[in-house]
């Protein structure tokens, strides 16, 4: 069934969409161990662009979508459904301008101007909202850390395109025997470390390596590294100074064949599929096909309760595959 979302128009029927929006997040409200989540999904609840996420006790709305008239109402609603300390709104672009410029700015209380904790399936991480880029913290992603500190127990642990490390956080407090990060920025791997220090987990300058993944996995093969786990999740589209040739989005064909031969013998490879523009299934071919070892899939995952989608190709798609 193709996703057809509803476009609400302004003013009551939108707010009135953000708090039953709220209100099935029920779940999820006054836990101390979870204080990070989708507060409301408008591409599946109401307004395609327009996202309200739970950060510790700021409410951060997010819009791709010129809602400049609703703000002040969206905001005066969020905090009579609880007291958040600020509230933020991040415009991904001017509509009314055609820029593309990002700004953040305070509707209620102060823009935080210094990183502060969320926490996350009682896992505790850094989040900035003081700059224009992303917060730190991928809130979709959740499930994928609750496998992972499932499943990473005395495993050594490669996590690749790591950004702030949150999976191999959660990697480590499953009882991983170690964890590499590899990214090709140093200061989410930055973070990354702060992020360990956060959960007193033990920090080696050795596991956070800055580099090209494209570079550093044949570096790996040639010295006949193994791993027991290895963590694959490839931004939608990766720049082109960074691929061998011209990438298209995700493309698993290419990884697969660099990662597959660090894959100690029953040891699993996570993979995250962001492009809606191909299924599941298509993805999970290409894994299969381009392997040149013997993969099963054994768990299939999703995006958390937080996103709704009625068409679950528009989600986040998790697949987990151990080499036999």
């Amino acid at each position: 069934m193709n996703h057809q979302p509803m476009d609400l128009p302004p003013g009551p029927e939108l707010i009135a969409s953000v708090v039953a929006a709220y209100e099935r997040r029920s779940e999820f409200h006054g836990r101390d161990d979870q204080t990070a989540y989708r507060l409301f999904h408008g591409y599946a609840e109401g307004r395609p662009g327009l996202t309200i996420d739970r950060l510790g006790e700021v409410a951060l709305i997010t819009h791709k979508v010129d809602v400049e008239e609703d703000l002040a109402a969206i905001s005066k609603t969020l905090l009579e459904l609880h007291p958040f300390a600020s509230v933020v709104a991040k415009a991904d672009r001017y509509v009314s301008w055609n820029s593309t410029a990002l700004s953040v700015r305070a509707l209620h209380g102060e823009l935080p101007s210094d990183s502060f904790e969320v926490v996350d399936q009682g896992l505790r991480f850094w989040i900035s909202l003081h700059t224009r880029k992303h917060s730190g913290l991928f809130l979709d992603a959740r499930p994928a850390r609750g496998w992972l500190r499932k499943n990473s127990y005395d495993r050594r642990i490669l996590n690749l395109f790591a950004f702030t490390g949150s999976l191999g956080v959660a990697a480590l407090a499953g009882g991983a025997k170690s964890v590499v990060h590899v990214d090709s920025k140093a200061n989410p791997l930055d973070i990354a470390r702060e992020n360990h220090l956060l959960n007193d987990l033990r920090v080696d300058p050795r596991d956070f390596l800055v580099g090209n993944v494209y570079q550093h996995l044949p570096h790996a093969q040639r010295a006949k590294l193994r791993f027991d786990g290895i963590v694959l999740d490839p931004p939608p589209r990766v720049p082109n100074r960074m691929a061998r040739r011209r990438p298209q989005g995700q493309d698993y064909g290419q990884f697969v064949k660099l990662v597959a031969p660090l894959m100690a013998p029953e040891g699993w490879l996570l993979c995250f599929f962001h492009r809606f523009d191909r299924s599941r299934k298509a993805f999970e071919q290409e894994v299969l096909e381009h392997a040149g070892v013997s993969l099963e899939p054994i768990w299939r995952g999703t995006s958390g309760e937080d996103f709704p989608e009625h068409d679950l190709e528009r989600k986040l798609r998790l697949t987990a595959f151990v080499r036999r």
